[in-house]
């Protein structure tokens, strides 16, 4: 009998993951497949540093699966008493997989940027999953379900990993290829002598990426492998974006990747069931720059038709009120009810706006007066911005 322990920590102050419905299909899984009889499940829920030894040393588990937030270099986050985040450094977590080394066959840290945990842990146990970036809730649910699929059908770790890649791959997400896997079990026999009864496998063959060198200059598609993440960065920016009403402000000299990392932010906000807009200011005519109304105008049509939604300028830029007033009006009576879902929006190349200061101090003061009016009102809640 092997014994998957998978702990589970969502501190009550960072943002909430669907960590019920990921352990529920892990074990829902493994309950249907093939060899169901050589696994037991055990799951520890709020796993604080000191239930996880315990944990550890109680059920000396075989797998050990970890889901929740990750912090990079920083650690991973576990809960303390009062259910808050508490960083457990990398070090630490693996000085403490090497006092079970030789005990635990592999381990899957189903968690954002833990790749530096993997390596980490990798020293002591045979076979370690990490994340090399950021990780959606449907993607990482994905892979559990192909991992503990592929592994109850009697699969290898690297058979099971790659199952768990293409389960994510199934489902159209773009993220397939954030898991990474460090194994030294390089056929089945040496799983075999890690105490895994399967059947026959063949040798698992290496597989080499070959990448085309992509031009070093402005943004940098999702899908390259040539994106440099900067955590916590990235984990703070999908974090905020799904709080509602947020404000994020992305501040950095040219050429440092703000696009990328914002096209990232809303992409992560989309596959949490956001509709998204993105607005590149470069692309405002120099006559909407001259003048506020134009301007704001522009900016109300240019939201509009990326939200596929016609121009309805006409029935509300009317009346003596000023300009900011109308702006303000044709969201909250035409585009915020138009929309099923929470909007985010993303403003590009906002420098554009502050060569114009007569526009830039009314325009960035009614963005903050809508941030500030989303605390209470309900209509703009859903809105980050």
């Amino acid at each position: 009998m092997k014994k998957i322990l998978i702990l589970s920590a969502n501190p009550k102050d960072r943002s909430k993951l669907r960590l019920d419905e990921e352990v529920r299909e892990i074990e829902a899984g493994l309950e249907r497949c093939k060899y169901r009889e050589q696994f037991q499940i055990i799951s520890k829920w709020a796993v604080r540093s000191d239930t996880l030894r315990q944990a550890l040393l109680d059920h000396e588990p075989s797998i050990v699966h970890f889901c929740g937030h990750g912090a990079g270099t920083q650690g991973l986050a576990l809960e303390n008493k009062s259910g808050d985040m508490q960083l457990v450094s990398t070090n630490s977590l693996a000085g403490l997989f090497e006092l079970f080394k030789g005990k635990i066959k592999c381990v899957v840290l189903n968690a954002c940027y833990s790749e530096a945990q993997s390596e980490a842990i990798y020293q002591h146990v045979d076979c370690v999953v990490g994340m090399n970036q950021a990780i959606g809730d449907k993607a990482a649910i994905q892979f559990a379900k192909g991992f503990y699929d592929g592994l109850g059908a009697g699969r290898t770790f690297e058979d099971a990993f790659a199952f768990g890649c293409n389960a994510i791959d199934l489902e159209e997400i773009p993220e397939a290829s954030t898991p990474i896997i460090k194994s030294r079990y390089s056929n089945l026999d040496d799983e075999k002598e890690a105490d895994l009864e399967l059947p026959h496998q063949p040798q698992n063959t290496q597989v080499i990426q070959k990448f085309l060198l992509e031009n070093p200059e402005g943004q940098v598609p999702l899908d390259s492998p040539f994106y440099v993440e900067r955590p916590p960065n990235e984990v703070d920016c999908y974090e905020a974006i799904l709080q509602p009403a947020a404000l994020i402000r992305i501040k950095a000299p040219r050429q440092l990747g703000k696009t990328s990392l914002m096209t990232r932010t809303l992409h992560h906000a989309k596959q949490h069931g956001y509709q998204t807009v993105s607005l590149n200011f470069q692309s405002a005519d120099a006559e909407f720059l001259n003048s506020l109304d134009r301007f704001l105008q522009w900016f109300c049509a240019s939201i509009a038709d990326k939200l596929n939604l016609p121009d309805k300028l006409s029935e509300y830029w009317q009346g003596i009120l000023g300009s900011k007033n109308k702006c303000t009006k044709y969201f909250e009576r035409y585009l915020l009810p138009e929309i099923n879902s929470s909007i985010a929006l993303g403003l590009d190349e906002v420098d554009q706006v502050f060569k114009h200061p007569e526009i830039a101090a009314d325009f960035f003061g009614l963005l903050r007066a809508w941030h500030e009016r989303a605390k209470n009102d309900v209509d703009w809640k859903n809105s980050p911005w």
